[in-house]
């Protein structure tokens, strides 16, 4: 099964913004802009960690980062994550080179080689032991961890409704200061909702509690009253 996983900074947006919503020339309208969130627990995590090997022949170094990685996934299947929740995130090979002498062209002095791969984790317990095991296991890069939702329909929909109810206050306000009174609802436009999970740097070798924490869903309306 394939889950949705938002990611930092990034999102998951579901609608595009669209442009500020201005009153019909001639008409009795009011319009505001509402904004909603929603702070829900996560319950999926993905982690990605691999190896950064360096040896003299660029065949050398591959094959010693695919050995980790393959101790690494051996170890995720130990202790219960599925085949289709594990993929390669990333594979490489670079060389490096030493300084330039007199004048000379850097030289060729091995190859540099890379293997990440990205576990789902569905149960929240098994992250932390999955980082640990994956480090055991040899894995010297960490990219970190993000914690997200399988299925952002509720609270997005949460958000959503509080986007309304804050985009109605204000046109009310702005109502009774001038002295109207609202009688129904022109237009409703959502602008945008979006997941925004939580990211976690880790470096290799770190131990330290895995905490959760919680996920915010945002979400944005444009809204014009009749009065």
């Amino acid at each position: 099964m394939r889950w949705m996983i938002a990611f930092a900074l990034l999102g998951a947006v579901a609608a595009a913004p669209a442009a500020a919503q201005i009153p019909d020339p001639g008409r009795n309208q009011i319009a505001t802009t509402g904004t909603g969130r929603a702070d829900v627990m996560p319950d999926v995590a993905a982690l990605t960690l691999g190896a950064q090997v360096q040896r003299a022949s660029a065949a050398d170094a591959m094959a010693e980062a695919h050995r980790i990685a393959g101790a690494v996934i051996a170890r995720w299947r130990a202790l219960g994550l599925r085949p289709e929740d594990i993929r390669t995130a990333a594979v490489g090979v670079t060389p490096f080179f030493t300084p330039p002498r007199d004048g000379g062209a850097p030289q060729v002095a091995g190859y540099r080689a890379v293997e990440m791969l990205t576990a789902t984790v569905t149960d929240l317990t098994l992250v932390g032991r999955a980082l640990d095991a994956g480090i055991a296991a040899g894995a010297n890069q960490v990219s970190g961890i993000t914690f997200g939702l399988r299925d952002p329909s509720r609270a997005r929909g949460a958000a959503l409704a509080a986007a309304v109810r804050d985009a109605r206050e204000k046109a009310e306000v702005i109502a009774q200061a001038a002295g109207l009174r609202i009688t129904g609802i022109e237009r409703i436009v959502e602008e945008s909702a979006a997941v925004q999970a939580r990211e976690l740097r880790i470096a290799a070798g770190a131990a330290a509690p895995i905490e959760p924490g919680l996920v915010t869903v945002t979400a944005q309306v444009s809204m014009t009253f009749r009065y």
